[in-house]
């Protein structure tokens, strides 16, 4: 819930909305995520999930938060909630480079990420922790998305979601771009460094997403965004180099390159 051009509507109206118009699957996971969830009216949240506990088609729970709004009110709540929802709880990382939260105005660091993702699996140890990043961040390199990869795997987080930087009219970033001080990847260049993160990410680590999505209309920059022919792209790339997730680990379990 928070995107797109349903959001006018409350949660109960969404739910119902969408449940009308669906024509296959038989269970979902309600998603809240726009904005800091947790860092909301702490009451609001918990009305919300209790209202979706009377529909017997979401059987999960997904939150997007930041790390330094995890709130163990919060975290009670949903380990009393575990036995109706599959919890899953999605924290921005972004970046584990210091230097480039500052940057973008994070006003956390790294380590807040760690903490928090202790705290999330001491309180609900079977909760699924996602950490969210961002490849292509002002100033940073190949150096840098790699070690937030790592950084990544340092955690108790159980998958990942990538996204590439984009630009939108009302970002701070906006200005920025417009004056030439923030270079975007090229699709190919962001497949390219996709693919040889990929090579480290151990095969029982899910990934969620594999690049940014945006609304065409509220989209500046890269035009690729909007590529539907992203992942056939992305395919012929990784059979090309025959790379496949987890493989610097020896393991072959993904390998659909075999011969």
């Amino acid at each position: 819930f928070g995107s797109g051009k349903e959001t006018s509507k409350s949660i109960k109206e969404q739910v119902d909305l969408f449940l009308s118009n669906v024509k296959k699957g038989k269970k979902f996971i309600a998603y809240f995520q726009s904005f800091s969830n947790m860092y909301k009216n702490k009451d609001w949240l918990i009305e919300q999930i209790d209202m979706l506990a009377s529909y017997e088609k979401i059987v999960g729970i997904s939150i997007a938060t930041r790390p330094d709004t995890v709130d163990d009110e919060i975290l009670d709540y949903l380990k009393d909630k575990s036995s109706r929802f599959f919890i899953q709880i999605e924290l921005g990382l972004e970046s584990s480079n210091d230097i480039t939260l500052q940057k973008i105005n994070r006003k956390d660091e790294s380590k807040t990420f760690l903490v928090s993702c202790e705290r999330i699996k001491e309180k609900i140890p079977e909760s699924h922790l996602v950490a969210h990043v961002i490849i292509g961040l002002p100033d940073e390199n190949f150096y840098d998305f790699e070690n937030t990869v790592k950084f990544f795997l340092l955690s108790k987080s159980d998958g990942i979601k990538f996204h590439h930087l984009y630009i939108v009219r009302d970002a701070l970033i906006y200005n920025q771009f417009e004056n030439g001080k923030v270079k975007l990847l090229s699709e190919m260049e962001y497949i390219d460094i996709f693919l040889e993160l990929l090579k480290i990410i151990p095969p029982e680590k899910i990934i969620h997403r594999v690049k940014s999505s945006m609304i065409p209309i509220n989209l500046v920059a890269p035009l690729w965004t909007m590529d539907r022919f992203f992942y056939e792209k992305l395919f012929k790339r990784a059979k090309e180099k025959r790379i496949f997730q987890g493989m610097n680990y020896g393991n072959n379990y993904f390998n659909c390159w075999q011969d």
